[in-house]
């Protein structure tokens, strides 16, 4: 028995193929950042969420904005903003990727003392973090 014999057994040898990768499912529920809408009117920040309730606060009455990211990833999924009263509770919440969101974030990032590199860094953010992007000056 030579090499080329043992060569020659091994390659009749049958090798089960590799089993085929099925295709991701899709996704049963539709993306829940596009059932929700967000704007602003009259200096008033606004949403309605996918049930159609429309949560509102005029940004005078507002203390800070922030963005609480997940580990999700940067793609925005799980990242919510965080809309704080004077009071120091949370006025509102939605989720980023709201449809409306670019004519908001427009109109707030305006405001005096916007952290535009925060606000930056919390949208590509694949940790869990809260990232306030603009604070009430007190005076």
């Amino acid at each position: 028995m030579g090499l080329f014999d043992w060569l020659t057994r091994r390659r009749k040898a049958s090798v089960p193929a590799p089993a085929p990768a099925e295709p991701p499912a899709p996704a049963s529920e539709p993306d829940l950042e596009g059932q929700w809408r967000t704007g602003v009117e009259a200096d008033t920040v606004w949403s309605i969420d996918p049930d159609g309730t429309r949560r509102a606060a005029p940004i005078d009455a507002l203390a800070a904005i922030a963005i609480e990211t997940s580990d999700y990833g940067p793609d925005g999924r799980g990242a919510w903003w965080l809309f704080y009263g004077l009071d120091e509770d949370i006025a509102f919440t939605l989720p980023l990727g709201a449809r409306g969101e670019g004519g908001m974030v427009e109109h707030l990032a305006a405001l005096p003392g916007f952290r535009h590199h925060t606000y930056a860094a919390a949208v590509r953010s694949p940790e869990v973090d809260t990232f306030v992007i603009w604070q009430r000056q007190l005076d």
